[in-house]
């Protein structure tokens, strides 16, 4: 788990998948850490990161070019990058940009796997 203020970015991996769940507004203060820990996770060896959104308060063009640059490094590999349930204020910020055509959807994270807080080192 990373955390500064209302931002937290709860990390969990199951089955292959690092499911990333940002809480609090996506903007160029928060957007590396979530670049940083998703690429992390895949050069860690998941085959999979998802980006579950439904926690996201805010998304600035900063949060915007954290998608896209995620969907192009890790995104290279098919089915490797995807998002899931958006907020309503992320989701309007995606259809906007036309993002939302762009980046893989996943299913939403079950309940059973909830993200636990990432050990702090």
């Amino acid at each position: 788990m990373v955390e500064d203020g209302i931002w937290r970015l709860d990390v969990s991996v199951h089955e292959g998948t690092a499911w990333l769940r940002p809480q609090g507004d996506l903007d160029m203060e928060t957007s590396p850490s979530l670049i940083r820990t998703a690429q992390r996770e895949f050069t860690a060896g998941a085959r999979r990161v998802v980006i579950d959104l439904s926690r996201v308060t805010f998304v600035d063009s900063s949060g915007i070019g954290a998608l896209v640059t995620l969907w192009r490094t890790i995104g290279e590999t098919p089915s490797a990058f995807a998002i899931a349930a958006p907020s309503r204020a992320a989701l309007s910020v995606l259809e906007t940009t036309g993002i939302d055509a762009l980046i893989a959807r996943a299913e939403a994270m079950p309940d059973d796997r909830t993200p636990a807080p990432e050990p702090q080192a």
